[in-house]
Formats: structure tokens, sequence, C-alpha cells
């Protein structure tokens, strides 16, 4: 029997209609359902450890076998669950914040969705990671501040948070710039910095991604006075082996390191020629001898919106001098100059060269901050020794460089 055109899409428009009305849900349903539950798991074995537990066991002979499920409590009321599919005989159970028995139960579930009878297997977690990383705190004061540092074996993912006491009547508070140090580092290390020079009362608690709080350390600190140094009191200090600038019409000059201006538009940045074959030196006169605490690098904005890029600094050291010889002999045999500290960039996100995340980008644009090693002499002069940029070479392109100290 012939059919007309019109007749022919009205049968395929309605075919195309059927097969739409076909739900996702009703397409991935067994096209058997089953509502036997199936066997249980078997020979349940659980190994204790630091806030969870590993758990083995034999599946099962179901052929329409989904996945094994354990269900239970982190802590009573909160419940938790896990799912391991038919192609593994093992999961865990985590999330635990104390070293107290937690109940198990297994169970088998269908393609169906229909469970087995639940196995029990008793747990009994080990001492959880953010109670471990708070033993071990140690807060140590320093410029501006103080430096926490912990152990961290389990590899958690913990938040050291600080607070103060501001008022001394009790209510803790974290201040603009006191923030949460966050690592799931086996060594987690931090420095909260615009503290006061004076005796306050200070309290640290670890958090993990539980939301389970350790009991918190108390303690009254005093950190050590620090400031920016007076940038309007520095001037160039010009020795024979130090960087040949580029001369751009005038510009690039290395009182742009210090004018104050930390996002500059080219030219108006410290920049040195890039045929350099061997690590570079700038060298600044402070006006006055001075302890340092730390120091800050702002690279410059490159084409492209890159700062891991070109002349900016990667690697480089930090010299200071009060006497320095004029004559200018390689650093490297001046011994009237010491070298306070070497410095590496590191890129937070290690992503190749070129490819910069929001993270790298919001590090950069901040400054990258080094500290000083404790207990250093006060110095008048100090020399930038470029050992390496991000191109891999000697020159040099900074934006603004700070110190802090006394």
């Amino acid at each position: 029997m012939r059919i007309s055109r019109l007749q022919y899409y009205i049968y395929t428009f309605l075919f195309i209609a059927t097969f739409a009305g076909c739900t996702r849900e009703a397409l991935n349903k067994p096209i058997v359902t089953n509502s036997n539950p199936p066997g249980i798991v078997s020979n349940v074995q659980a190994v204790n450890q630091n806030g969870k537990a590993a758990i083995t066991y034999s599946l099962p002979t179901d052929r329409d076998l989904l996945y094994v499920k354990a269900v239970y409590e982190t802590s009573p009321g909160v419940k938790a669950q896990v799912v391991a599919s038919r192609y593994t005989n093992t999961l865990t159970v985590d999330g635990f914040g104390d070293t107290l028995p937690h109940t198990i139960r297994l169970y088998a579930v269908n393609t169906s969705e229909v469970s087995s009878a639940p196995v029990e297997v008793a747990v009994q977690p080990l001492t959880p990671g953010y109670i471990l990383a708070r033993r071990s705190i140690q807060v140590a004061v320093t410029f501006g501040g103080f430096t926490i540092t912990c152990n961290n074996p389990t590899k958690d993912n913990l938040a050291i948070i600080p607070m103060v006491d501001t008022a001394g009547k009790g209510a803790w508070v974290q201040t603009v710039g006191m923030d949460n140090i966050y690592s799931n580092d086996s060594l987690i290390s931090g420095t909260i910095r615009n503290q006061p020079s004076i005796a306050r009362n200070y309290a640290f608690v670890v958090r993990d991604k539980w939301l389970h709080y350790s009991d918190t350390l108390f303690l009254t600190l005093t950190p050590w006075f620090e400031q920016m140094l007076d940038k309007s009191k520095w001037s160039t200090l010009t020795l024979p082996n130090d960087a040949t600038i580029l001369n751009n019409g005038g510009w690039c000059y290395p009182y742009y390191m210090w004018d104050g201006d930390y996002h500059p538009t080219w030219p108006r940045t410290y920049f040195t020629v890039e045929s350099a074959t061997k690590p570079q030196t700038v060298t600044i006169d402070l006006g006055s001898k001075h302890t340092f605490s730390r120091l800050q690098v702002n690279p410059y904005l490159e084409v492209g919106g890159y700062y891991y890029v070109r002349g900016n600094p990667k690697d480089f050291e930090i010299w200071g001098s009060n006497s320095p010889n004029l004559s200018g002999p390689d650093i490297l045999s001046d011994p009237t100059w010491t070298k306070l500290t070497t410095c590496h960039v590191v890129k937070p996100s290690g992503s190749p060269y070129q490819t910069e995340t929001a993270s790298d980008k919001t590090a950069a644009y901040n400054g990258w901050q080094f500290d000083f090693p404790v207990g250093l002499s006060g110095y008048r002069y100090i020399r930038i020794r470029s050992l390496s940029n991000w191109q891999g070479s000697y020159f040099m392109c900074i934006s603004e460089f700070t110190l802090w100290g006394n």
C-alpha cells in the first residue's frame, strides 16, 4: 500500500514522539526486575586506621549484584554512607572524629536496588589526623606576628584557625589578615602577620573537612616590632659588577623598584639587558642600617597577562654590607658582603610556562614574600643577585621591591 508524503511525515513524527517519551529512568532500568534480596557479604575483615577503617569482604554470587554499601554514623546522629562497586571487595569508611567503637552495616544491593540483610562489623578508628596535628602545634613569635607549624602524618585536609582576644574579655575573633592556614602537607607551616607588638592572648584550633574541631591551644604572645622600611631614603649605589640597565629613553632606572608603583605599565619598571650571561646584581643604599624581617618582590605583568615568564625573578639571593668595596670585585669573592637569604619563587599551580591559574596570578599580583632568617645583623646596603629568571636566563625585571624590619 502506497502512503502519501503527508502520511509518511505523520508516522515518522509519531515514532519519534513515542521514543522520546521513554524517560532516562526507564531506559536505565533493568529489563528484569528482581525483588528478591541478594546474598550477604561474608568473610568481613576491618583494619583500623587514623580516623577511618579499611574493610574487606567476599561478595555474594548473585549475577545481578550492583554494589555494596556501608552505612554508619561518624558521631551520634551524623549518618554517612560509602558505596563500592561489584568489581572490588574493599571499601573505606572515614570521617570519624574519635577513637570510639563504631558499628558498620554492610549491604549487598542488586540492579533492582533491593538490599540484602545487613552484616555488622565493629571498627575502632585510631587517633584522627586533626588531633595528631593539634598535639604537635608549635607557635613562635616573629616580626609582626608568629609562625605556626605542626605535623600532619595522615596528610588530611586540615585548617589551622588562629584567633585573638583583642579586648581581653574572652571574645575570640580573627582580625584582618588573620586567615586560616589550609594544607594537606605532611608538615604544615604558615605565618600570621600584621599583629601589634604587645602582649595579647591567642588561641589555635585545628579543624578537618568533616568539621571536627580539636581542643584549643591558648598562648600569650608578644610579636616583635616591624615596619615597612621608608623607601624615600633609598638610593642607588652602582658598583662595577652590577647589571647593565636596559636604556629605553632614560627609563628602567633602579628607583622604579621602590617608587611605590606595585603594578606599573611599561616601561616604568626595573629591567636589565637580556644579553646577560651570568648572575646579575643590583645594589641599593637604604640610607641607614636595618635589621630585616621579610621582603617582597612584585613581578612585572608581561604581554599576554603573564607573571611567571621572561625576566621576572625565580631564584635570587639577598646580600648585605655596611662597608662595601667600591672597587666592585665579584660578590662571591668580596668579604665585605654577606649572603642573607636565598629565595625560590614557587608557582602555586605548578603549571607549564605561559599557563597561569587564578591562584598563580593572585599570588604574583600580591607580591612574592620571603622571610629573612632570625638573628641577622643590621645592614645599610643590600644587593639583589638574580640566579635565574622564569625564562631560564639571568636578566632581571622587578616592578617593586619592599623590605620590612626595624
